[in-house]
């Protein structure tokens, strides 16, 4: 519970950084993901999974 009695900066709890860290994720997926080069395609997707996982389960 101590999650959602903390508050981050400018009064951001974490589980409202955690959402933004998700969205940004997508964004980043959905951006990269019609590259033609692997490369940018699947870094992209693995860069995504990689911060939101950090982002629900680090607690930072």
């Amino acid at each position: 519970m101590d999650l959602l009695a903390s508050a981050g900066p400018f009064g951001i709890s974490p589980s409202t950084d955690q959402l933004i860290v998700i969205n940004l994720a997508a964004i980043l997926v959905g951006t990269t993901f019609n590259s033609p080069q692997k490369v940018i395609k699947w870094g992209g997707v693995l860069i995504a999974v990689v911060t939101s996982t950090c982002a629900i389960w680090c607690q930072h």
